[in-house]
């Protein structure tokens, strides 16, 4: 199944996706930095994520039906 997620990050514009809810966020991550959205240390420096809906940190290496994270979900990098 397909997630509609928003990525927020600082100093950036958001950024929409659409994820498959068994993709692992760090997989998303390396995306996003091979497309020139994140920056290449992200991949190294960042290992959670921040789910607005639930308040909650997760960590990159889990899948999103792991982390709970719903379609609507914003992730802000923390």
């Amino acid at each position: 199944m397909q997630l509609k997620l928003t990525w927020r990050t600082k100093g950036m514009q958001d950024i929409d996706l659409l994820v498959f809810e068994e993709q692992k966020i760090a997989e998303t991550m390396k995306i996003l930095i091979d497309r020139g959205f994140l920056e290449e240390e992200a991949e190294d420096n960042i290992q959670y994520v921040k789910s607005m809906r639930t308040n909650n940190q997760v960590n990159t290496l889990l899948t999103y039906r792991e982390a709970n994270i719903y379609s609507g979900d914003i992730l802000e990098l923390v």
